[in-house]
């Protein structure tokens, strides 16, 4: 049986980050915004950001193209989607312009490009969002012949933009534990994405202190196609967290007034390794 704990700490503002991924093929490196811009605005307002990518000073000259499109990920929080901008009730993409949308990022010199973010003046109080994605354009003079594969290099960062009053909600509605993993499952019963960190603490019967604490990393609950979200993370292995039952109890900040806690007892069955070997 799940048992709900309310948490009171003091008041902490969280903003969701995600999506923040970038890849480079080998030999470019570069250094980009990694970090969701979010913006607090009313309708009819008009915000400008900036996107930074900075190429390291012995790489070659380098095109990239910018564009906006909507994304979203699977409740379990291990796949993203990425889709034509305005395919999401809650999408910003179409309020957003890029100035430039293509240009060439010189090494060590910064490639700036300005977002304007112009909010409709006809639009609900609510957590919008969008993506901004920096493709490298491959340059057609390096083609080789012959079959093989080329990778270019890709950059996405999250659009936040809340308008309005916005409800900041969320509550845990199941803990699971299995041999190796951990989930805790969120639901999001606020109007805005909300960034969810914490960690999970198994005691053993009759202890006030942890056997043993597992931090989840951060996920973003939506607010659609799904309301439902999943933090997963790895148990320490059986040396240190061994076969049991437990306590289990977790913890996590979505920057609300309170943190989310759940407890419950689960007897935990955990892997047999014998001579390096798990039967």
């Amino acid at each position: 049986m799940l048992r709900l704990l309310t948490l009171v700490l003091a008041l902490l503002v969280s903003w969701p980050v995600a999506p923040a991924d970038a890849q480079g093929p080998a030999g470019l490196t570069f250094q980009a915004t990694l970090e969701s811009i979010k913006i607090e605005a009313q309708p009819q307002q008009v915000v400008n950001r900036q996107f930074r990518l900075t190429l390291d000073p012995n790489q070659r000259d380098t095109r990239f193209k910018a564009k906006v499109e909507d994304w979203w990920r699977s409740e379990d929080g291990k796949q993203s989607f990425y889709a034509e901008g305005g395919s999401l009730r809650h999408s910003c993409a179409r309020w957003v312009t890029l100035n430039p949308v293509e240009a060439t990022a010189r090494a060590g010199e910064p490639l700036v490009i300005r977002i304007t973010v112009t909010v409709p003046q006809e639009i609900p109080p609510s957590g919008y969002w969008c993506a901004l994605t920096v493709d490298e354009v491959a340059d057609p003079a390096a083609e080789q012949t012959g079959v093989g594969v080329r990778f270019v290099a890709s950059v996405s960062t999250g659009i936040f933009v809340n308008v309005g009053t916005v409800t900041h909600a969320a509550r845990i509605i199941d803990l699971q534990v299995g041999q190796d993993e951990a989930v805790v499952k969120v639901r999001n019963d606020g109007n805005r994405p909300v960034g969810i960190d914490g960690r999970m603490e198994f005691f053993a019967p009759g202890s006030t202190s942890p056997q043993a604490t597992v931090v989840l990393p951060r996920a973003t609950v939506l607010t659609e196609p799904s309301v439902d979200g999943s933090l997963t993370a790895r148990l320490p292995p059986p040396a240190e967290l061994p076969a049991g039952r437990y306590r289990v109890r977790a913890v996590l900040d979505f920057g609300g007034a309170h943190y989310l806690g759940a407890e419950k007892e689960v007897d935990l069955l955990r892997p047999l390794q014998v001579n390096g070997q798990i039967r």
